[in-house]
């Protein structure tokens, strides 16, 4: 099946599979009309239509004829006779490959009539056979025959009454009499005529099914290739639309909404492309919303985290310089201990800013991934801090880039938390991850806090915050003098 796949693919693109349905409709909607419009003529010559047709036509062509030889006292039968016969007509056909065979018809004026069971018979008034054309039973002279065709009996009752009457017995033969009346009024005589149904002539069915057939393959076949190019045209145009946008969708999810799809139709196409610029010029005020915020939120952590920590320092480096200028003539030794405080909270100050530095720009992350940056990011910390740490992981597998960074930021904010406020001897963070989830867990030996009413500015909130944009679960769980877990969950989905 692969060997031949190359030569279906075409045929799976929605350029193709629009002009095949084009094509399909396009010759299923022909097919329906040629078969409704066979149905219909057939259903017109077995209609009662085709009998007033011919009852007309008897009425114009055929009684003007039968009247004078009836208007005479006696009625002239010979001449009927012999007027009758030449109504009748004989032929040999001839088909290629089959016996020849000999058709009878029976020409009344505008009608050709070729069926074995078509007769014509001219009646006096009391029913009598005067003339009968082809064929002579019943016997001319005698009463027509009617007791086995009661509808053959209403016809001629009604034309007796002077009103032509059609009838269809239950063998498919029509009956159709017709008056013929005197000037004054007088009824003359009754010419009947028998025929079959068209619908169950063969004569009459087979040579429009020949010119139908004839006829419905060429056209089909036409129908269809005409039917494909347009399709073929037309599709052409919708998928080439569709792809422009989907051109500019490309675009938008790589970030780049200056790409605009056009189409200035007034069609369902025209207004989804409008709708979709709309969308992507939304998109774009909300990333850049977004990214305005986030820079205003790190901003503002960035100033808290200053005021908190260095701002302190430098403000207690003040105070102990003022104390040694105070004291260095006075007590040296006093100024000098004063002196020797304000060099240790520099040093302080310093590793304040490089850690704040080093969460400016996590640039290892992207090449080491979240647990080779964690280690490497802690193992500095605790040589900056003089504190303990550990880091153990249980499971590993890829996460999305915005993931690693926010359990990098939140792993960042926990820590200098610890730096600044616990005065904890050991720090352990362990990262899980399974097939569901991955936990982040730091914990600590400091002295704790409580979390519903202490404020030390640790910035809880933003880490709660950026846990939670993901999706994510944050909780902190602390006692004063019993130390701190934090614990952030963020599930795969999400990550």
């Amino acid at each position: 099946m692969r060997k031949f796949s190359h030569l279906t693919t075409p045929f799976h693109r929605l350029q193709w599979k629009l002009t095949l349905s084009y094509t399909l409709v396009t010759t299923g909607a022909l097919l329906v009309v040629e078969l409704l419009f066979f149905g219909a003529v057939l259903a017109f010559i077995s209609s009662d239509v085709v009998a007033e047709i011919m009852g007309q036509s008897l009425q114009t062509e055929i009684v003007p004829q039968v009247r004078p030889y009836l208007d005479q006292t006696p009625p002239d039968i010979d001449g009927l006779r012999e007027w009758s016969e030449h109504l009748v007509t004989t032929r040999t056909q001839s088909t290629l490959g089959q016996e020849s065979q000999t058709i009878t018809s029976l020409n009344l004026g505008n009608l050709n009539l070729s069926e074995a069971n078509e007769r014509l018979t001219v009646l006096d008034p009391t029913l009598t056979v005067l003339a009968q054309v082809p064929g002579s039973d019943p016997p001319l002279g005698e009463p027509f025959d009617v007791t086995a065709q009661s509808k053959t009996e209403q016809a001629l009752t009604m034309a007796q009454r002077g009103l032509m009457a059609s009838q269809k017995e239950a063998d498919g033969v029509n009956v159709l009499a017709v008056p013929v009346m005197a000037d004054n009024g007088r009824l003359l005589g009754v010419v009947v005529l028998t025929f079959q149904l068209p619908l169950l002539s063969r004569e009459v069915i087979m040579p429009i099914l020949q010119t139908l057939g004839l006829t419905l393959i060429p056209v089909t076949i036409a129908t269809a290739l005409i039917g494909t190019l347009f399709g073929f045209l037309t599709a052409r145009g919708l998928t080439k639309r569709i792809h422009t946008m989907a051109t500019a969708a490309d675009a938008w999810s790589q970030g780049d909404f200056a790409v605009v799809s056009r189409d200035d139709s007034g069609d369902e196409l025209g207004q989804l492309s409008r709708r979709l610029n709309r969308m992507a010029e939304q998109l774009q005020n909300l990333v850049e919303a977004r990214q305005e915020l986030a820079t205003v939120e790190e901003r503002n952590r960035l100033a808290r985290d200053l005021h908190d920590s260095v701002k302190q320092q430098v403000f207690a480096i003040a105070m102990q310089l003022a104390a040694a200028r105070a004291l260095i003539d006075s007590d040296p030794a006093a100024a000098t201990n004063h002196l020797t405080e304000a060099e240790m909270l520099t040093k302080q100050s310093q590793q304040e800013l490089i850690g704040l530095i080093q969460e400016l720009r996590p640039a290892a992350l992207a090449d080491r991934g979240l647990v080779e940056a964690l280690k490497v990011y802690i193992a500095d910390w605790s040589r900056r801090t003089q504190i303990e740490a550990e880091v153990s992981v249980k499971g590993q597998r890829p996460l999305l880039l915005i993931t690693e960074q926010t359990l990098f930021r939140v792993a960042q904010e926990a820590l200098a938390n610890v730096a600044r406020h616990s005065h904890a001897r050991r720090v352990d963070l362990h990262l899980a991850f399974d097939a569901t989830s991955v936990i982040l867990t730091i914990s600590d030996n400091g002295r704790g806090f409580h979390p519903t009413t202490d404020n030390f500015g640790m910035g809880l909130d933003s880490m709660r915050e950026r846990i939670t944009n993901l999706g994510g679960t944050f909780e902190i769980d602390s006692k004063p003098d019993a130390g701190t877990v934090v614990t952030a969950v963020i599930r795969k989905e999400d990550s």
